[in-house]
């Protein structure tokens, strides 16, 4: 609910996103809604002045746009205690490993982990998500919860029986509202995952339904050779390992992207995760199918499958964005470490100002919330976050600086709706 009235919000830096930081800036905001962004000096000249929150030192802007991460993962290290100590010498023994472990722990922890996640995105400044669900039950845990974005159903499956039954129950939840602020999505979880004539009915709903999807894709080498080949490492142990070995998909000639493409299961605003192993035609494909790619650096970094080609994305136009994947692969759910990573990852090709662009203005964009979130201006609403870092650089310098490890130890507030928000309430 907005806060009524009109408040000025002002900080040494007040860095908008859609616009150049302005030095001793501020916000005025009206009932929840940004109606000023300018020099402080000139915004409280304008008689509001006795409602001020003055945060000094510190950076005011957009908050932190997660676009993927599965937020019912967040107490993997507590289910798995040497998770952080383990090694795997493939993609494949990472996921073996992981669906063990996640076999033996009870569907009634999912949702305190999902809201525990839901806690420290806002500790870390995050005000929008899109997270992906499979334990449907545990996404009761976004009610009364301000974060905004796309909460992603997720399916999988090889048996056409429970595909049925799944695809049933997805339909009637999504014919639903979503739970507090949040609006739906479908994540058919990857092409290994499903059958293709499942993949395609699910193609089907979202597309009747008018959702956004959010597809692993072209994550791992294993995923590339069962997809083109029909055999590899998800063939010969997966599969037979999960009770799946009678129903290996037969090689398909063409990579996950071609494969996808070629069914005409992308649409424009989608969301594909990773898309780390992707050739040049794959990258043309995206491009030209009109969808974001999410990258999980700290993620493709933990698990060993390489970086995704962003400069080649770039060159083609395809709009970037950041997640940073469950605990299962990363250290923390905290966007700004991401943003860290990546900036020492992927050099000059992810430039401070491009990231930060992708960690707010555009992640907002790909979760829906463009011209809500995202960017400070007028007709937005009065979503940003506060950091208060030991000390500040010069302001030729700060997207440097807000690109640098430890930032996410600085951040003081989250305002969402011209509210603040306490990560430590019971209600959120």
């Amino acid at each position: 609910m907005a806060v009524a009235g009109t408040v000025i919000f002002r900080a040494r830096y007040l860095l908008p996103i859609v616009g150049p930081c302005i030095e001793n800036g501020a916000l005025r905001v009206r009932d929840g809604r940004i109606v000023d962004v300018g020099e402080a000096g000139s915004i409280l000249g304008q008689g509001d002045s006795e409602n001020v929150v003055d945060f000094g030192d510190a950076v005011l802007l957009p908050p932190m746009a997660n676009a993927h991460t599965h937020l019912e993962l967040t107490h993997l290290p507590y289910w798995d205690a040497f998770a952080a100590e383990r090694e795997y010498a493939s993609f494949t023994d990472w996921l073996l490993h992981l669906i063990g472990v996640l076999r033996g722990v009870p569907q009634e922890e999912f949702g305190f982990s999902l809201h525990d996640g839901i806690r420290r995105l806002l500790r870390c400044g995050t005000g929008a998500v899109g997270d992906i669900v499979s334990r449907l039950s545990a996404r009761n845990a976004y009610e009364n919860c301000p974060l905004r974005g796309r909460l992603f159903l997720e399916a999988l499956g090889t048996d056409a029986d429970l595909n049925r039954q799944t695809f049933d129950i997805l339909h009637k939840i999504l014919v639903d509202k979503a739970p507090g602020a949040m609006a739906y999505g479908l994540a058919p979880h990857s092409i290994y995952t499903l059958t293709l004539e499942f993949l395609q009915q699910l193609s089907m709903l979202g597309s009747r339904l008018g959702l956004v999807q959010s597809i692993h894709v072209a994550e791992s080498p294993e995923e590339t050779t069962l997809v083109r080949d029909g055999c590899g490492p998800f063939a010969e142990r997966l599969y037979p390992q999960v009770g799946w070995g009678g129903r290996i998909p037969p090689a398909r000639g063409v990579s996950p992207v071609g494969l996808l493409n070629q069914h005409d299961i992308l649409r424009p605003g989608d969301l594909l995760v990773h898309g780390v192993q992707v050739s040049s035609r794959d990258i043309a494909t995206i491009a030209g199918r009109g969808v974001y790619v999410v990258l999980c650096p700290r993620s493709n970094h933990r698990i060993g499958i390489g970086n995704a080609p962003v400069a080649d994305y770039r060159t083609a136009g395809v709009p970037l964005v950041l997640g940073t994947d469950s605990m299962a692969s990363c250290d923390s759910l905290s966007l700004w470490d991401e943003v860290a990573f990546a900036r020492q990852c992927f050099g000059d090709a992810l430039d401070p100002g491009t990231l930060l662009n992708m960690a707010t203005y555009e992640g907002a964009r790909a979760l829906g919330l463009a011209g809500e979130m995202g960017g400070l201006a007028p007709g937005y609403g009065a979503h940003f976050q506060v950091l208060q870092p030991s000390h500040l650089p010069r302001a030729g310098q700060l997207e440097d600086f807000l690109c640098s490890a430890g930032r996410t130890g600085d951040v003081k507030a989250l305002y969402l709706d011209g509210k603040p928000c306490n990560p430590s309430s019971a209600s959120l």
